[in-house]
């Protein structure tokens, strides 16, 4: 499953839990598809702490053609992405494959949410924009 937090707008936290569809996978890729064309600038959480699978090779390519299609508009409206992984080796395979393949927007792999946000809101500040207040646990939607 895929679940789109918007509760603290200007910051999406997108969950990945269990192991997602190709359907799944391509309505996600529609509502960051929505949100970007709101055109207001925003931060992406990807929170992959509950995924029990990685993406197919299908959902792989459909990201990346994604990220092409909507390059300018990236590059625009989104100060970052905060990964959050939990395995060590997983979060350096990443950090490797973006040295060697840049995203279009700043970027950071950590092992936490706290970590996360903490990246997020300075990516705020960095362009002097306040970070938006987080709702409390428990309290969140799932947009």
């Amino acid at each position: 499953m895929i679940t789109i937090d918007d509760t603290s707008w200007p910051v999406l936290t997108v969950s990945f839990t269990g192991k997602n569809s190709p359907q799944e996978f391509n309505a996600y890729l529609a509502r960051m598809t929505e949100y970007l064309r709101r055109g207001v600038r925003h931060a992406v959480i990807l929170d992959s702490r509950d995924l029990a699978a990685t993406p197919t090779l299908e959902q792989r390519q459909r990201q990346v053609d994604w990220i092409q299609a909507n390059t300018p508009a990236l590059r625009q409206w989104s100060l970052g992405n905060a990964f959050v992984i939990t395995s060590p080796f997983i979060r350096l395979a990443m950090n490797i494959m973006y040295q060697l393949q840049p995203l279009p927007t700043p970027h950071t792999v950590v092992g936490d949410i706290k970590m996360a946000r903490t990246w997020v809101d300075g990516r705020f500040r960095a362009v002097g924009l306040p970070p938006p207040p987080e709702v409390p646990v428990g309290r969140r939607g799932s947009g």
